[in-house]
């Protein structure tokens, strides 16, 4: 598992891929992976503070799985009010309804200040992308999305889910790509397409 900080005032706070049980009441939710752009401000003497620094990755450790519980019952509630079977993980992926969803978090429940939680599930795996409300979350919601199928595609998480423990390095990647520092980027199809085959060059190298 792996985190990051790179700013102070990234517009998406935080990544987390996460499984998602087969029905509820399965075995408990997992982190695999992490990332964390932003840690708010810290004066000199706490970046220097072992202490101090070790106590703010276990919290956002326990923040990020706050969060991945959240989205793994409201992922397993719409999946058992639609009532649709569960999908092979040999099919090629398509996005539901219900597989795609978006979970508000109030000042004081989870961080600090608000939040909203963008997440995707696909078969046993939960996407999560944490972001400032302020954010324009239909551009959040293609990005996630765009980053599900790379990911997916590139890493074979369906088929090896080892690799987003594993492949963290080249999970990160793909993450500075995609949401460079956390930022959020317009891309033309153009675009993803050029970045796709950057991205390809690099985890093949």
């Amino acid at each position: 598992m792996a985190a990051a900080c790179t700013g102070s005032c990234a517009m998406v706070y935080g990544f987390v891929i996460h499984t998602v049980g087969p029905a509820p009441g399965g075995p408990p939710c997992r982190v695999l992976y992490q990332r964390v752009f932003t840690c708010g401000v810290l004066d000199d003497q706490q970046r220097t503070d072992d202490e101090f620094l070790e106590k703010e990755n276990v919290r956002r450790k326990q923040q990020m799985a706050a969060v991945a519980r959240q989205v793994e019952s409201r992922c397993l509630l719409r999946r058992q009010v639609s009532a649709r079977p569960a999908a092979d993980s040999e099919e090629p992926v398509v996005l539901h309804e219900e597989d795609v969803g978006v979970l508000g978090l109030s000042a004081g429940a989870l961080f600090p200040q608000e939040m909203v939680v963008l997440w995707v599930g696909v078969h046993l795996f939960g996407f999560t992308m944490i972001c400032d409300p302020q954010e324009n979350l239909t551009l959040a919601e293609m990005t996630l999305r765009m980053m599900v199928k790379y990911l997916l595609e590139t890493l074979r998480l369906l088929t090896h889910s080892s690799h987003a423990v594993l492949r963290a390095d080249k999970m990160e990647l793909i993450l500075d790509a995609f949401i460079p520092q956390g930022t959020l980027l317009f891309l033309s199809h153009a675009a993803v397409q050029a970045l796709e085959k950057e991205l390809s060059g690099c985890l093949t190298a």
